[in-house]
């Protein structure tokens, strides 16, 4: 006969009516309890919490005792502790997140349950070794998949998604100038002193809205010193911020919790895999993909799309960039000066392209190669042996970008891979605010920058022939003259760059306000 105390057949209702037990995970392995006869709850409550059985997949029994042992009632059942006081948490082991708190790791796998890239089933598919694990997909996947270095997003869902975010219609509309609640008295944007030129200049960009928009900002690093912590941190390229070296003062559970990350991945790589375990923590995400946004926004983040029109500037070179093989290999006229608005007819240089190696740019160089030899080309195609960072011996590209595209009657943009990114880097740093015209392939569609308005798109089997109109004949000349001008026109309006501000200054006054 079993006897149930009042704090049994109290604890038995609240878990039973919480439907939080989970009867076949615990009957599963627990031969006693299915030959007992008594009901899973009841046998759970009985003996089972004594022998550290867990109600679910997610409850990790003595983890919560030890955590909660002080104000556990001396007969209460520390399950149902749990759902009267703490049911918005998750207790389990933390496999490689051991630095972080309960409340943060389960915020990110609430969030990662919801994010559109991640399949349960194709995790297990392209993890094999999975198959027989007892802890569900979604949880391996954050606590040690990640970290692991494993195959997390499969290709099959991110293009599933990103096609049909596609589909949408996107267009900007200018922002009202209605009141905007109070910012941080501080904000730190943060790059990896040892990471990519791109990232700092991002991070510059991102200080100078910053303050143009009334906020206090400044440009920092992993090496700040905590006590020049500011209210505010945001992390630029958290798969390098978090993953290089000596970035221990800023990778605590209290300040990613109320930090913005500045994701600046395309999601098919491995980098922006490793960066989404901070994301999901993050308090924020800006990104410099539009289509990127709407997968951070279905998992419950608050968003921003992150692309400030730049104002066309000529490119400062330093005395010993003079020197360099790279800049003496230049035109005499593109050594001797260049301006964003030099005509397209003046240019110096009929082509342009910088970017790392990869199978797809390849074939197209290795196809196109004749043709381009008939015609004046800057071409800076390396294979990638980590970051190019702004300082040492591969500081010069940098800036050296600029200056050629300056030069350049065209930018090239083809991309890494089958993904059609809008390159906002290549195309409207690199390209649109240099005067070059840039030819692309097809690009996801952009709310400010319009294909055939500001820039021209095209296969790539058919660019050569694009490029050539462009170049030698007076329809395309004419064409060029025009995309110049659509560009100027954008990146000149006043208009726009105020609209621009305040979406800033109200995204991070939003995000600050849900943190204090």
């Amino acid at each position: 006969m079993v006897i149930l105390t009042a704090w049994n057949k109290k604890d038995i209702k609240t878990i039973s009516e919480s439907g939080l037990f989970d009867a076949e995970f615990y009957t599963h392995d627990n031969t006693d309890a299915q030959q007992s006869g008594l009901d899973p709850v009841v046998h759970y409550v009985l003996s089972g919490v004594k022998d550290a059985r867990n109600p679910n997949e997610n409850f990790n029994t003595v983890i919560y005792y030890n955590l909660y042992r002080n104000v556990i009632g001396q007969n209460e059942n520390p399950f149902a502790h749990y759902i009267r006081n703490n049911n918005h948490l998750m207790f389990f082991e933390k496999g490689l997140l051991q630095d972080y708190s309960y409340e943060t790791i389960t915020k990110l796998i609430t969030r990662f349950r919801t994010y559109p890239f991640f399949d349960p089933d194709d995790y297990i598919r392209m993890n094999s070794d999975l198959s027989t694990a007892h802890i569900p997909a979604l949880q391996h996947a954050v606590l040690y998949g990640i970290a692991e270095g494993r195959e997390v997003f499969s290709k099959r869902a991110i293009v599933r998604f990103l096609g049909n975010a596609c589909k949408k219609p996107l267009d900007y509309t200018l922002s009202g100038a209605e009141k905007i609640s109070a910012g941080p008295q501080s904000i730190g944007v943060f790059h990896h002193s040892a990471g990519n030129s791109f990232i700092v200049e991002l991070a510059e960009c991102l200080v100078g809205y910053l303050r143009d928009s009334g906020l206090n900002a400044t440009v920092m690093t992993e090496k700040t010193a905590a006590a020049d912590a500011p209210d505010l941190c945001i992390f630029c390229a958290p798969h390098e911020f978090f993953f290089l070296d000596g970035n221990e003062t800023w990778k605590r559970d209290e300040i990613i919790q109320k930090s913005i990350m500045f994701n600046t991945e395309q999601p098919q790589t491995v980098w922006f895999t490793r960066g989404i375990l901070y994301i999901l923590m993050s308090a924020g995400v800006m990104d410099l993909c539009h289509q990127n946004l709407d997968g951070f926004a279905l998992s419950g983040l608050p968003v921003f799309h992150f692309d400030p029109p730049l104002k066309p500037q000529a490119c400062r070179l330093l005395a010993a960039d003079r020197t360099h093989p790279l800049f003496r290999v230049l035109p005499k006229a593109a050594r001797q000066g260049s301006s964003p608005f030099t005509p397209f007819a003046e240019r110096s240089i009929d082509i342009s392209f910088f970017g790392n190696a990869s199978a797809r740019r390849e074939r197209f160089f290795a196809r196109a190669a004749r043709f381009f030899s008939d015609y004046r080309c800057f071409f800076y195609y390396r294979k990638a042996d980590g970051p190019i960072p702004s300082t040492g011996a591969y500081d010069i590209l940098s800036r050296l970008p600029r200056l050629v595209a300056e030069n350049s009657k065209i930018a090239l943009n083809i991309h890494r891979d089958d993904n059609c990114f809008f390159e906002w880097h290549r195309i409207v740093v690199q390209g649109m605010a240099s005067g070059a015209v840039v030819v692309t392939e097809d690009c996801f569609a952009h709310p400010l920058y319009k294909s055939g308005v500001h820039f021209l798109a095209e296969s790539p089997r058919h660019i050569p022939n694009l490029v050539e109109w462009l170049v030698r004949t007076p329809d395309g000349q004419e064409t060029a003259s025009r995309i110049q001008a659509n560009m100027f026109a954008v990146l000149q309006d006043q208009a726009i760059a105020q609209s621009k501000t305040r979406d800033l200054r109200r995204y991070v006054s939003s995000v600050w306000s849900a943190v204090q």
